[in-house]
């Protein structure tokens, strides 16, 4: 299998539709699926603490600290050093627009009383009831460079759609309609 195939699986294209087009369609819809963004991994920061489990006082500690660990996953045993880690990985949140970085900040400024309830939306009040202190800061502290103002939820679905939309319509009989095409794609599943 060829590495375009590869990359439209992975972009979430059936192997049956991609088996029903042709060089050229597969190439051009390559194309465009490179081109579409891709959102930036998110950072993950973590916190651990080696313990060295041969000393007595940092086994007491170990041990202290891993009853308060909810989640065991976060501790792991390293029997060939003798050690063991306690941790926890969180996510740096970052804001994916000027628009939604305001609103964490409101949210925020909410939280830490400096805005008083009565003046925000009953949105703004779920959201900082809802979202830790912590994560309200992250999104908050967002810089604006590069920010859109606004995303819409589906843009990079619309643009996904209108991409194959315009691939099929240069590529199929005249006759076909939108309509009839997305009938037939309906039926297939």
């Amino acid at each position: 299998m060829n590495t375009k195939m590869v990359r439209l699986l992975h972009e979430g294209f059936s192997i049956l539709t991609l088996e029903n087009l042709s060089d050229d369609q597969l190439n051009l819809l390559y194309e465009k699926t490179k081109k579409v963004k891709k959102e930036p991994k998110e950072q993950v920061v973590v916190t651990s603490t080696k313990y060295n489990l041969g000393d007595k006082n940092q086994k007491d500690k170990f041990l202290d600290a891993a009853k308060t660990v909810t989640d065991k996953n976060k501790i792991n045993f390293d029997p060939t050093t003798d050690t063991a880690t306690v941790g926890e990985s969180e996510l740096q949140e970052k804001a994916k627009s000027k628009q939604q970085q305001k609103i964490m900040g409101l949210a925020l400024s909410v939280k830490k009383g400096i805005t008083p309830k009565s003046k925000v939306s009953k949105k703004i009040k779920d959201i900082s009831l809802e979202i830790k202190k912590k994560d309200l800061k992250d999104f908050a502290s967002t810089k604006h460079k590069g920010l859109p103002n606004k995303i819409s939820k589906n843009k990079e679905l619309k643009k996904l759609e209108e991409s194959i939309m315009n691939l099929v319509l240069k590529h199929i009989n005249p006759s076909v309609t939108k309509g009839d095409l997305l009938h037939f794609i309906k039926n297939k599943k």
